[in-house]
């Protein structure tokens, strides 16, 4: 697998390989099979976020336009407007793609806008009545071939937005599971791997939508509300102890969100009400609170970093819950804000001696 530096080491490395191999340091051509060892990635040009930019005030434009005419549009016109509307976007996108790439791709992106209005809109039109959360998903599973043909990862992080808010369907008050997400999720971990480079962003939004089809399946089947803070606390346990290889810091960090965010919860008493003994909420809290100070203090000696705001947030919400009620407001501020600033310098150090243990292995 390629190693990924940005253009400009990229360009100083290449400068210091064939000086080397004029020294005669290194063999004839071993300059370049040492550079075919890198991959240049493509920074954000400044370009390409002004056509971006303007793709989107373009697309939101048609959508306000299309939305408050939409009554007094014929029905064939209404149909005939969106569906040209997108054509035309996405073939003047495929025909100045050799010519003008970055030009292309906000061609593409208005298409995706004029495609997302006319799942939303023909929806009205023929009175479908599948709701909102449906309409994202037609839009993101529609515009998933695009981003397949393009390697486009803004195209490709969109639709799973578009899919993670047809995972909170849930949030609707309906007890329908979104069992399409079945069959969404495991294409688009293929879709990371095989086209879009194994992006970290689009991995960390693929384990956010397993994460969220997860609660649903949970909300589906009844569990109790601290079942399923243990389960999610067990999952980021999991990924936080257990990265995937490539996706080692995302997994690290997001996996430390889950856990350290159903920890917190789990640490009040209030939470395991109806779940045992009203008299008992307090006894299990504290028990809880024990066991997860025991894995944030694994986590610290092994240099987590996560850990280390993990452990901030748990001491800042003791401090508030048990002396806010009886302090001074102005002494509970100022202690307050001395314990974040400690905590800000702990996080520093801590990081900083992370990164200079991380550059010590390497050499």
């Amino acid at each position: 697998m390629k190693r990924k530096i940005s253009k400009s080491e990229y360009r100083i490395l290449e400068k210091e390989f064939l000086f080397l191999e004029q020294t005669g340091q290194l063999e004839t051509n071993q300059a370049r099979k040492l550079l075919a060892e890198y991959l240049p990635t493509e920074r954000l040009s400044f370009v390409r976020v002004l056509l971006v930019i303007g793709a989107i005030l373009i697309g939101v434009g048609i959508l306000s336009f299309i939305a408050g005419n939409w009554q007094e549009i014929p029905k064939l016109a209404k149909f005939l407007l969106l569906f040209l509307g997108t054509a035309g976007f996405y073939a003047g996108g495929h025909k100045m793609e050799d010519i003008y790439p970055k030009t292309s791709r906000s061609l593409y992106y208005i298409g995706v806008f004029v495609f997302g209005a006319g799942i939303f809109l023909i929806g009205q039109m023929f009175n479908l009545g599948e709701g909102v959360y449906t309409d994202f998903f037609m839009w993101g599973l529609g515009i998933l071939p695009l981003a397949y043909h393009l390697k486009d990862k803004l195209i490709f992080a969109s639709a799973s937005l578009f899919f993670i808010i047809y995972g909170f369907k849930v949030l609707n008050g309906t007890v329908e599971l979104p069992y399409l997400l079945l069959l969404i999720i495991p294409l688009l971990f293929w879709m990371n791997e095989r086209r879009m480079g194994h992006s970290k962003v689009l991995f960390i939004s693929n384990v956010i939508l397993t994460l969220l089809f997860s609660f649903n399946l949970f909300i589906y089947f009844d569990l109790h509300e601290v079942l399923i803070l243990c389960t999610f606390f067990a999952l980021g346990l999991f990924l936080a102890f257990y990265p995937f290889g490539r996706y080692q810091l995302p997994s690290e960090w997001l996996g430390s969100v889950v856990y350290g965010m159903a920890g917190l919860f789990l640490t009040f008493p209030s939470t395991w009400g109806d779940f045992i003994p009203a008299n008992n909420t307090g006894i299990a809290a504290i028990i809880f609170t024990i066991i997860f100070s025991i894995i944030l203090l694994y986590f610290l000696k092994i240099g987590s970093l996560p850990a280390v705001l993990i452990v901030c947030t748990l001491i800042f919400r003791f401090y508030a819950d048990l002396s806010y009620n009886f302090m001074p407001k102005s002494l509970f501020f100022i202690v307050g804000g001395l314990i974040l600033i400690g905590f800000g310098f702990w996080f520093e150090k801590t990081r900083r001696g992370t990164v200079i243990a991380h550059e010590h292995d390497e050499k």
